[in-house]
């Protein structure tokens, strides 16, 4: 495709996940008639985070390495895409994970969900907490509810005014904040897992809440049970043959690679035009921003200073994978579950360790156990001050501690990803409806990935989608369908709309 004049019906700015995903939805959402696209991607390479590289018979992800099966978005979107049968699911009946703390790795007992107990026996006959840890826990049916007023809290304060904080110290902040390489002092539960809150508020008791969604039927229970797979699936060949597909999808030309915005702003006659740092300027009837806040902020603010002041204020982490592997015979520990989680109160490196080999087939030879650590995060900011060969010795370091190691690795390669990963602190729901808000007094402008709220693969799909849906409306003269709280995960227009969609 080639954009006469340096114009396209839209500009997508941003080539990962959330802006091909958006890409491809408009550019198959009206046949011959489709709006042409342009995505510009500053980087070298589309697909943002996912980073697929094979070393022989080794294939090691610099990214995600899964999909969250109980968020569709993921799975529909490979469905789509013609990569449905190349979607796997864990490997053996592999469950479950493990935490290192004192010195030993523990189990997480069986019916804990996220960060709170359904089953009282698991927890008795677990060592990862202490026995005043479990009578604390124990204690949760009889702890008030919160305040009506307050809508919002840290996970480490809801968890530990509702569980006590062993449960924060010792399961919470290292599988959430692993999860999102934030920090759980500071980490919204509004805005990552409003359900914990909603179920307080309604039922007063989180334990007794989750049993209660436990017996209801599966597709009104919270956090995906019942969906029919495992909670991840990965893909045959890896996360990067999504890309590739998204790429190959759209026309020729549509993804410009190396192209960094300077700014972008509204023509006299209607219409954006999207300076490039090169001193080139496309001209397109919509703009659709699918990259991290500060980006968004420098294009905008010589347009509009009040709404790139907002999206300044958003935060994002630094982080890094390194993939290593060993010989089998070297691992001394017996790799149960799906990996482990170190909390920060250990005063290791490494946030988590995922057993690749063992969760999906065909990451490497026979005989060799590969892994997978995260780094960096808003807790250990000082990790990543190290070059790769640091990144790879620090994490041998801390796995032969953990699971015994008593070699070198086989082959190691370290991946970094710089202020990508956003932070959603306490009150970063108001911020994201403002900026949602905003933005939708600018008619053509559109946001969508984790400026809009959204984290991880499947949620920054449907970011991408739903802001492609809106500008397909408004290019087709239509209803405006606003960019509001509707968008922004965690608002009460937000769970209505899910709960809608799901019934």
């Amino acid at each position: 495709m080639s954009f006469p004049g340096g114009t396209a019906d839209v500009v997508v700015i941003g080539g990962g996940i959330t802006g091909l995903a958006a890409a491809h939805r408009l550019a198959g959402s009206a046949g011959e008639t489709a709006p042409s696209v342009l995505v510009l991607e500053a980087d070298g390479r589309a697909g943002g985070q996912i980073r697929t590289e094979r070393h022989g018979e080794f294939l090691f992800e610099g990214g995600p390495d899964a999909l969250v099966a109980q968020k569709p978005a993921g799975v529909a979107l490979c469905e789509r895409i013609g990569l449905g049968g190349a979607l796997l699911d864990l490997s053996g009946g592999n469950a479950g994970t493990q935490i290192y703390v004192r010195g030993r790795l523990h189990r997480v007992p069986d019916g804990f969900l996220m960060m709170a107990p359904t089953r009282l026996m698991p927890v008795l006959r677990s060592s990862l907490f202490t026995w005043p840890g479990k009578l604390r826990m124990a204690c949760e049916p009889l702890i008030p509810r919160r305040d009506a007023a307050v809508d919002d809290e840290s996970l480490a304060s809801f968890v530990t005014r509702r569980f006590g904080r062993e449960v924060a110290e010792r399961v919470a902040e290292p599988v959430m904040a692993g999860l999102f390489t934030a920090d759980a002092d500071r980490l919204s539960l509004r805005m990552t897992m409003p359900r914990f809150l909603d179920i307080e508020a309604k039922e007063g008791s989180v334990t007794r809440g989750l049993r209660t969604a436990a017996r209801s039927p599966a597709r009104h229970r919270p956090f995906g049970h019942g969906t029919g797979r495992s909670g991840f699936v990965a893909l045959e060949g890896g996360l990067t043959r999504i890309v590739e597909a998204l790429v190959s999808g759209l026309p020729e030309g549509s993804v410009r690679l190396g192209a960094r915005v300077a700014r972008v702003g509204a023509r006299p006659g209607g219409g954006w035009s999207v300076e490039l740092t090169d001193g080139e300027t496309l001209a397109s009837r919509a703009v659709l921003f699918a990259c991290p806040g500060s980006v968004a902020g420098n294009a905008l603010s010589g347009h509009d200073e009040a709404l790139a002041g907002e999206l300044h204020r958003l935060r994002y982490a630094s982080c890094a994978t390194v993939n290593i592997a060993y010989r089998a015979a070297d691992v001394g520990a017996r790799l149960e579950g799906l990996g482990f989680f170190v909390p920060r109160t250990e005063g290791l490196p490494i946030l988590a360790c995922s057993y690749v080999s063992e969760k999906f087939k065909g990451r490497g030879p026979a005989g060799v156990a590969v892994f997978r650590t995260f780094l960096g995060g808003a807790t250990h900011p000082d990790a990543l001050d190290a070059d790769d060969a640091g990144l790879i010795r620090q994490t041998h370091d801390a796995l032969s501690r953990i699971l015994a190691i008593s070699g070198e690795p086989v082959l190691a390669k370290a991946y970094r990803s710089a202020g990508s990963m956003p932070q959603f602190h306490v009150g970063a729901r108001e911020l994201v409806e403002a900026i949602q808000s905003h933005a939708a007094g600018h008619p053509g402008l559109f946001l969508a990935g984790s400026v809009a709220g959204a984290f991880g693969l499947p949620d920054c799909i449907r970011s991408g989608e739903e802001a492609a849906d809106r500008t397909s409306a408004f290019l087709a003269g239509g209803q405006r369908v606003p960019a509001d709280a509707a968008t922004v995960p965690g608002s009460s227009a937000w769970v209505a709309y899910q709960a809608n969609q799901k019934a």
